[in-house]
């Protein structure tokens, strides 16, 4: 066995996370015959069971007469990992204001989305913030002090700040669904859970039954689904087709709205209770021809258990989960809101007969996430109608067959699907060129389209002052995607309907600007997206007149970290 001593870190094995009489824990070995645990944090408890990290630093904060630790994580470490770049905004969540013993100074005990405690003193001049407060602070920097304490240097956000042409607020304005607050909850959809391309129906309906368990414990609210965080409404159409994919639940629902209000329905009976089923109205609006759903919750005065286990409530525009004391405090005083409701009188303590949370059928989750085979929406067996070629002094050229030229630059193919929707021409200096195929292949003229010589090569075939960075075809209806790098070192993505870029007719002009230079950005690349994608990444699509004033999102905005873990992954598997 190793020795260990007090004060130290040692690197350990990660083996799993176990759930241990309702709580979880990472267990892990120190390469000998010795197992360990430690308590993960809220974003430790996403790892996946074949994504583990494969070794954990930890710190020895004692050591027993058998010579066995006592572990805790490396707080520095922790920190680091979820807190990556200085001068960055991050959210914060007040859960206590207390004094400190030595100085007398007021301090904010704040949580973070990570499941991370920290201690904030507010400056002279900051406003006066309560309890379940959420405000952003500027993040600075990370201290370490002896004995595994590091904390974050964290800094208000000055109203002297200079907004960026580039920042959400400004790409996001004039949003018609509003914004999501205490009363108010966006899910883009029933199916696919936030950070993964594959649906889970089971998984993705136990974090909408926490959201409206977390209405009901408070003030009541409403859920609207089919619209994502920026509050654009992307539709519930996508998640029809599958609606009877769930691995738990045998019942066979139709796919439409009516199916999908039942489907809704009975996951939240099982799962919440018949007296949250009872407090929900489900309607179904119309925005801009794009039908969402819209659930209505009303506040309940009795507490609402998710899977009769984990109370949650509403803080913010946060859903969290109450434990300890907070589960009796938060009892205690829904007794009181009952009885003062009622016209009752309040006593000191809560009555032997107070009414229980009816009895519900415990639907246990599998222990690993069902995972689809994905949709192969790539046509089989598409058929080729030419393809067309580029040449280093700018002529162009189309066959049947593939050119063997030392000349070529770049080389697209044409199937029959596309000759009449968009080939992209996308170059190094930011501008985006857009012609049809079948209008530069077979052109029309005054007696009518002749189709050009096949093999022939032909001038201005592209823009020959910039370089090619990439041409593909797509269909209008599709997305593109642009990933740049300004002057400070920072990545931005951007998305773009293929439909809000101008069609030209010439081959060899600049195009439109999509990437302004004012910006002094450098375009990393521009990617195909298809259209069915549009729910999953609906967060950074720009609006059709925002073309070229924007830069888009910075790729380390933690806001949007799940939707370009995404996008990531649909990217690598479209290529």
């Amino acid at each position: 066995m190793r020795k260990y001593v007090k004060g130290q870190v040692y690197p350990f094995d990660v083996i799993e996370i176990r759930e241990v009489n309702e709580r979880k824990f990472i267990y892990l070995s120190d390469g000998y015959k010795d197992t360990f645990r430690v308590i993960p944090f809220d974003f430790q408890l996403e790892w996946e069971p074949y994504n583990l990290p494969k070794v954990l630093n930890c710190y020895v904060v004692r050591v027993n007469q058998e010579g066995l630790p006592l572990l805790s994580q490396v707080r520095k470490e922790v920190l680091a990992h979820n807190y990556t770049e200085e001068g960055t905004e991050y959210p914060f969540k007040i859960v206590a204001k207390r004094k400190d013993v030595k100085s007398s100074s007021e301090y904010y005990e704040l949580h973070d989305p990570f499941g991370l405690s920290h201690r904030y003193y507010p400056r002279q001049g900051e406003p006066e913030r309560e309890v379940a407060d959420i405000f952003s602070l500027i993040f600075q920097g990370i201290e370490e002090k002896e004995g595994n304490n590091a904390f974050l240097k964290l800094a208000p956000i000055q109203s002297t700040l200079t907004k960026s042409h580039s920042i959400n607020e400004e790409i996001n304005e004039g949003l018609a669904i509003g914004s999501e607050g205490e009363s108010m909850e966006f899910k883009s959809t029933i199916i696919f859970p936030a950070g993964s391309i594959e649906p889970d129906v089971d998984r993705q309906m136990v974090i909408i039954c926490k959201t409206i368990a977390g209405f009901m414990n408070k003030d009541g609210g409403e859920l609207l689904i089919g619209v994502n965080d920026s509050g654009m409404v992307v539709g519930i159409d996508q998640d029809f087709k599958y609606l009877n994919s769930s691995k738990i639940d045998t019942f066979s629902y139709q796919t439409n709205i009516d199916g999908y209000e039942n489907k809704i329905r009975t996951t939240v009976k099982n799962q919440l209770g018949n007296a949250a089923n009872a407090n929900i109205q489900i309607s179904f609006p119309i925005h801009e021809g794009v039908t969402y759903c819209k659930i209505k919750i009303n506040e309940v005065l009795k507490p609402i258990f998710l899977n009769h286990s984990k109370l949650y409530q509403r803080a913010g525009n946060m859903t969290q989960l109450l434990k300890g004391d907070e589960i009796a405090w938060f009892v205690e005083e829904r007794y009181r809101k009952r009885i003062v409701k009622e016209g009752g009188a309040l006593t000191g303590s809560r009555p032997e007969n107070m009414e229980e949370v009816e009895e519900v059928e415990i639907v246990s989750l599998p222990e690993t996430n069902p995972v689809l085979p994905p949709i192969n929406y790539k046509p089989e067996g598409e058929k080729l109608w030419y393809w067309m070629t580029f040449y280093e002094n700018g002529d162009w050229s189309f066959d049947t067959k593939q050119v063997e030229d030392e000349t070529k630059v770049f080389e697209v193919s044409i199937p029959f699907s596309l000759k009449n929707e968009r080939l992209i021409m996308a170059y190094r200096n930011g501008c985006v060129n857009v012609v049809v195929p079948y209008d530069q292949i077979k052109p029309k003229g005054k007696s009518g389209r002749k189709l050009r010589k096949k093999g022939h090569r032909y001038s201005n075939g592209w823009n020959t002052d910039s370089e090619i960075l990439n041409i593909f075809c797509v269909d209008k209806k599709d997305l593109l995607v642009f990933k740049s790098k300004d002057s400070n070192d920072i990545d931005w993505v951007k998305i773009h309907n293929v439909s809000a870029i101008s069609v030209h007719g010439t081959l060899n002009l600049a195009g439109n600007v999509l990437i302004n230079p004012k910006f002094d950005a450098s375009i990393v690349s521009i990617s195909p997206l298809p259209i069915h994608y549009f729910h999953l990444v609906s967060a950074l699509v720009l609006k059709d007149h925002q073309t070229s004033g924007y830069l888009g999102y910075r790729r380390k905005d933690k806001t949007l970290d799940k939707v370009f873990r995404v996008l990531d992954q649909i990217l690598e598997k479209e290529k």
